[in-house]
């Protein structure tokens, strides 16, 4: 797709502050090692000047008052242009975002002449892009507007989590924070923009950060070194500085469960039951089970979980579950639905989301080295929506509701390096009921990576005014850890 920056006024005005920005940086003209302190071998009285490249100390750095400025600035500004442009304009504008981070990433690397990250952002974008791409051809799930059939993953979120990864991880928040921004927008577009799901988005992401955390290592700052000719061979400077963090992490190799992670899932979820009633009551009865092309249905999960404190007793998790279904079929009977009438035999667009997001506490009751048993509590939101869109009448329901979920975990590490994981979440009331049971086998590859083997079974009923829906899926799903 052409991207139309000239008939854009936010597109216009990134354009000119990245081209600003990169004149700005062409300005600088300062020797490699820019301090004169610190014990080093330097070139004679009679040496010529040091070889002089671009200083990094622009690119490398903490998230500090200007990177926080610009962060906001974009956060505001694209997130207002998100929520007022028309969508082929939010599409048209995610084009372009997919791409700058990792065009930054990539320039970066050759202005500071930063050859081992030059290398390890082709890892990074190879195994980006080779994956991404062998998971559409393999999936082959159609996208929400029925354009092709290339929808999981997000290849535009893969790129731009991808290359703004790897400015965060490589440099730090300095750069990374603000193309984090630019790669959330990228996300958000494909939603928006009818060219995604919101779990394609979310395993977009996961590949860009899983490709970064497999190849892609901090600058040490610790240590700076500086080559440079002299009449007799080369000199060598080297800079050390103590307080500066190093960017390898030692792991605790007694530390069999760990203590930090990240967990991304991609399987098949069967929707064994689906019945509708909206309004509730008053609505026709729906068995609103798909048909074979949509049920298993690709889905993916993600979570987040880790220590308040080395050695504490007291975690947090996030947690993101989407599900979508879109499907046209003909309507066997008369029903109605959201005040609307459908007759039989009418053709209609249909749509289901059931997406569950997760933020919760832990405290670990029982901790020990190979088994562990973790009491938690969530503050849960179920978001519900269904649509049907016929020839001359179309109907929705929204619902969203905020619930406690309480929940127990069971973490065994049986063999050093496998790993058992088991969960129950439940809550009950007048509105909203739920049974959710997990367990995943995971092998431990090394120390920061694991691969699982997981089912999960999702009993779930809202039962509301505007909506009555009661669902019940089972699925088992391949995960991708990342541990620390």
């Amino acid at each position: 797709m052409a991207v139309n920056c000239y008939g854009n006024s936010v597109c216009r005005i990134l354009v000119r502050l990245a081209c600003s920005g990169l004149l700005v940086v062409l300005t600088f003209d300062v020797p490699l090692a820019v301090a004169q302190s610190g014990p080093h071998i330097s070139a004679t009285e009679n040496s010529p000047e040091p070889v002089r490249r671009l200083s990094d100390d622009w690119l490398v750095g903490g998230f500090d008052t200007g990177s926080r400025w610009l962060t906001a600035g974009l956060v505001l500004g694209l997130g207002a242009y998100l929520g007022s442009a028309d969508v082929s304009d939010v599409r048209d504008l995610g084009d372009l975002t997919q791409l700058l981070p990792g065009v930054f990433a990539l320039t970066s690397n050759l202005l500071i002449g930063d050859r081992e990250g030059l290398k390890q952002f082709g890892f990074v974008a190879g195994t980006t892009i080779v994956t991404t791409h062998g998971l559409k051809e393999i999936v082959d799930k159609t996208r929400p507007d029925e354009s092709a059939d290339t929808s999981f993953p997000s290849g535009h979120t893969a790129a731009s989590v991808m290359g703004a990864a790897y400015i965060w991880r490589r440099y730090g928040p300095k750069w990374g924070a603000p193309a984090s921004v630019l790669a959330a927008y990228t996300g958000a577009s494909r939603i928006q923009g009818q060219k995604h799901f919101a779990d394609d988005v979310i395993s977009g992401a996961a590949l860009g950060l899983i490709s970064n955390w497999l190849w892609t290592d901090p600058i040490d700052e610790r240590v700076r070194m500086s080559l440079f000719p002299t009449d007799g061979g080369a000199g060598l400077q080297i800079e050390y500085d103590p307080s500066a963090p190093a960017s390898n992490r030692s792991y605790d190799e007694e530390e069999f469960l760990p203590s930090h992670y990240f967990l991304w899932e991609i399987g098949l979820a069967d929707v064994t039951r689906n019945r509708v009633n909206a309004p509730n009551p008053g609505g026709s009865s729906i068995d609103w089970r798909f048909d074979q092309d949509s049920n298993p249905n690709v889905t993916a999960f993600v979570s987040l979980g880790w220590e308040l404190a080395p050695e504490s007793r007291h975690s947090i998790h996030l947690a993101f579950s989407p599900f979508e279904v879109r499907e046209s079929f003909n309507v066997l009977d008369d029903i109605n639905f959201a005040g609307e009438a459908f007759p039989s035999g009418s053709s209609v667009r249909s749509r289901y989301v059931a997406n569950d997001y997760r933020l919760g506490y832990g405290y670990t009751l029982i901790d020990s080295k190979r088994y562990g048993l973790i009491l938690g509590a969530s503050m849960a939101i179920f978001d519900t929506v269904l649509e049907l869109a016929g020839s001359d009448t179309s109907a929705e329901v929204a619902n969203t509701i905020v619930r406690p979920v309480l929940g127990v975990r069971f973490e065994s590490a049986p063999l050093d390096r496998w790993l058992f994981f088991a969960a129950y979440n439940s809550w009950q009331d007048s509105e909203v009921s739920l049974k959710d049971f997990t367990a995943q086998v995971a092998f431990r590859i090394d120390d920061s990576w694991a691969l699982s083997l997981g089912y999960r079974y999702v009993d779930r009923e809202i039962d509301t005014d505007e909506l009555f829906n009661d669902v019940n899926r089972n699925q088992v799903a391949i995960g991708v850890w990342y541990v620390w």
